[in-house]
């Protein structure tokens, strides 16, 4: 007894539109499904469903995840200072229904923007005799790697 050719045609066909729409979160990585832009499921753990072409799939680590960070900023009297942290944080999953902004450049834009005001409140001189005072000034999940001062010219001076 043989099987029609179309039956297995048929088989293949829907065995490769089941394939294509379900997204596997593993170990270590959360999915988002995204429909215009707005989180529409999240799954943290096996399959998630999502209609091909309609709604788009998104991923992003999960667990305590290390970024580093550079970021460049402005002491109190106008020292250009570069500033190399580790970001050590658990990133928070998108909610259902709100536009998805990514985990990880939402987490990095709030590290730099900590790491900028917490510059900007020293002058340049107490910034490097007191390198410490500005890591206990920043969240303990930022620990600080590097500070050095942009002096023009490609020189550059640091402490830390």
């Amino acid at each position: 007894m043989t099987t029609p050719v179309g039956l297995v045609l048929a088989l293949a066909v829907v065995g490769l539109l089941a394939w294509t729409s379900v997204a596997w979160a593993g170990a270590g990585r959360g999915v988002a499904v995204l429909r215009r832009g707005r989180v529409v499921r999240v799954g943290d753990c096996g399959p998630v469903p999502h209609v091909p072409g309609l709604e788009e799939v998104r991923e992003w680590p999960t667990g305590e995840v290390v970024l580093p960070l550079l970021t460049r900023a402005t002491t109190r009297d106008g020292a250009d200072v570069r500033v190399l942290a580790e970001l050590r944080t658990e990133l928070a999953a998108p909610a259902p229904g709100t536009a998805y902004d990514d985990p990880v450049a939402v987490a990095e834009e709030r590290a730099e923007r900590l790491v900028v005001a917490a510059v900007a409140e020293r002058d340049a001189d107490l910034l490097f005799d007191d390198v410490d005072g500005l890591s206990s000034a920043l969240p303990a999940e930022l620990e600080l790697v590097e500070v050095d001062a942009v002096l023009g010219r490609g020189h550059a001076r640091g402490a830390g």
